[in-house]
């Protein structure tokens, strides 16, 4: 399943992978969905629809939501195994065959994850690559919970992820989150499984073999973009991992949200014209805790608490 708004050569460049999977005595089928986009995304679905490399369900979705598409492609599924991707990843030949074997290997578990390994174009700054950096989930959207296959309590990402249907039951997305959501935050995937984890779907089997490559962008290498997508991280975080009662409130913000902001603040004030690594590292950190801070004054703005 894939969702895709104005990037028709990266999803050109995604469904030609699923067209090169080597998958044995497995019926399966590609969902994608258009989500309003204004470029060349009909015709590339429509070229892939005649591929007879796979079966090739495309969709629209007119209103703007990455949750929004996806709940609509739910729709068309009563049973078997959901595979989550982006329009930006590439896949080896037997990515989807990892996933398949893996769902017999643990019958008892109901989601599933694989590695995503961020690529960068030619010509990215060193800086960005810096692993160090890097693994800083979820700026890129890096995932590798361990080294072999088995059990984690390190929640998959959705570019790369597998949920039993029967899990998913009735449960949808919430429109409010994720890209084009109208609260315009982040985090719709993670929050969708963190209710399914709610219910006993938990802990999550990591599939090293079901490696993914994220295609970074351009765009995206930028210290504003990369501090920009920190801030937003938590903003989304306040409304998905909830309220609680625990611990004391200081202006509708949890008292520890406003020491964490102070503390990580005062890590990067000496660093903020000092060596590189140091000054990413902690503005990523003071970037994340200062959109969490946001995040709960905005809810305690228009009355409304985080759920």
């Amino acid at each position: 399943m894939v969702a895709s708004h104005n990037r028709a050569r990266s999803l050109a460049a995604t469904l030609e992978c699923l067209g090169q999977q080597r998958v044995d005595h497995a019926r399966w089928r590609v969902i994608a969905v258009d989500n309003a986009s204004e470029d060349e995304t009909t015709n590339v679905l429509a070229r892939f629809a005649a591929d007879t490399r796979f079966e090739l369900l495309a969709l629209s979705e007119p209103q703007p939501g990455k949750p929004r598409a996806l709940n609509r492609a739910l729709e068309q599924i009563d049973d078997g195994l959901v595979v989550f991707i982006d329009d930006d990843v590439n896949l080896g030949p037997d990515w989807l065959q990892s996933y398949i074997d893996a769902a017999g290997r643990w019958p008892d578990h109901a989601i599933f994850g694989g590695p995503i390994i961020p690529v960068f174009p030619a010509g990215a700054p060193d800086w960005v690559q810096d692993q160090r950096y890097v693994r800083q989930s979820p700026m890129f959207a890096y995932y590798e919970a361990r080294e072999d296959e088995g059990l984690t309590t390190r929640v998959p990402l959705g570019p790369n992820m597998m949920i039993r249907r029967s899990a998913i039951g009735e449960h949808r997305f919430d429109e409010r989150l994720g890209p084009g959501g109208t609260h315009r935050l982040m985090g719709d995937e993670t929050e969708f499984e963190y209710r399914l984890a709610r219910l006993g779907y938990h802990p999550y089997v990591y599939v090293p073999a079901a490696r993914a490559e994220h295609r970074v962008r351009p765009e995206q290498l930028t210290v504003k973009a990369v501090w920009s997508r920190a801030y937003l991280w938590g903003r989304s975080m306040a409304l998905t991992h909830g309220r609680s009662e625990r611990g004391l409130y200081v202006f509708g913000v949890p008292l520890r949200y406003w020491s964490g902001a102070l503390r990580a603040w005062l890590r990067y004030a000496p660093f903020a014209f000092g060596p590189r690594h140091f000054r990413l590292k902690y503005g990523w950190q003071w970037q994340v805790r200062a959109g969490r801070l946001r995040g709960y004054l905005d809810s305690r703005a228009v009355g409304k608490e985080p759920e």
